[in-house]
């Protein structure tokens, strides 16, 4: 028996596709680069300034310029200026960045009331690109959803900016 066995094994050894597997083994480089952490810092807030409300809901659009614009049932006070919020990228040199901004943030007042703010808007847009020097100034805007007869006061919250390389 085991001569034929081992008779079997050599014959099936000799025929083609039943041949001894081979390995191989090549080699290739490794690299990383380390680069300059892109940094965002906040240089001022956003801020709507001071609106009056109605009976009527309506909204009040600040541009990444400045500009505001009020509709529906709200009115600004032109005489009190309110502005878009800034930051400073700084980065590697001429580099693009990609630009998150929040979808909605709630501003709660004393008293507990509460308003939106969406539609966030940046300049530059959803990408922007660093300076020789790995600079660029970010501006972002919003719109403010009024409710009708909203309770006068103060209100606040937090927007989170996010940027990163592409």
């Amino acid at each position: 028996r085991w001569r034929r066995f081992r008779w079997l094994v050599l014959l099936l050894s000799a025929l083609p596709g039943y041949a001894t597997v081979q390995a191989a083994t090549d080699e290739a480089q490794v690299f990383a680069e380390v680069v300059i952490t892109l940094s965002l810092v906040n240089q001022s807030d956003l801020v709507f300034g001071e609106i009056a409300a109605s009976n009527s809901p309506g909204t009040v659009i600040l541009s990444p310029d400045g500009s505001r614009i009020s509709t529906g049932g709200t009115f600004v006070n032109s005489t009190v200026s309110g502005g878009a919020a800034a930051f400073d990228v700084n980065g590697l040199p001429n580099a693009v960045y990609a630009i998150t901004l929040p979808e909605s943030v709630v501003l709660t007042g004393a008293s507990g009331n509460s308003m939106v703010v969406d539609n966030f808007t940046s300049l530059p847009a959803s990408n922007g690109l660093t300076d020789p020097g790995g600079e660029q100034n970010l501006f972002v805007g919003g719109t403010l959803n009024v409710n009708s007869n909203q309770a006068v006061g103060s209100y606040s919250g937090q927007m989170s900016v996010t940027v990163v390389y592409n």
